[in-house]
């Protein structure tokens, strides 16, 4: 057993497969958040942080996606394509041009 350097046993990191089959578990039952996580020996903090990045990622799939016109900012080199967002995200298409992209985007619905 692995002791943390307060000399308690380490809590186990399970990742999101391991809770997304408990929240599916969950939303299939009769029970509370509180009742689930007592019947299955789950902390209820971490249960909850679980379920609230369940429903983030929800409501982020079915968020519309909006279209704005941009602009080049630089030539593209070497076959390859970068988009940049504010918000954070990019995508590099390799061997594209900005005609295909743009055909592309077209096909989108």
């Amino acid at each position: 057993m692995l002791l943390c350097w307060t000399g308690r046993p380490m809590a186990k990191r399970r990742g999101a497969q391991y809770w997304g089959k408990h929240l599916e578990a969950w939303h299939q039952s009769d029970l509370t958040q509180q009742g689930y996580c007592a019947k299955h020996g789950l902390s209820e903090r971490t249960f909850y942080r679980w379920h609230r990045k369940e429903k983030q990622a929800l409501a982020a799939a079915n968020a519309p996606l909006t279209l704005v016109p941009v602009g080049v900012g630089t030539a593209l080199s070497a076959g390859v394509l970068r988009l940049h967002s504010p918000g954070g995200w990019s995508i590099e298409v390799q061997s594209g041009t900005a005609a295909w992209l743009v055909e592309l985007l077209r096909q989108l619905p």
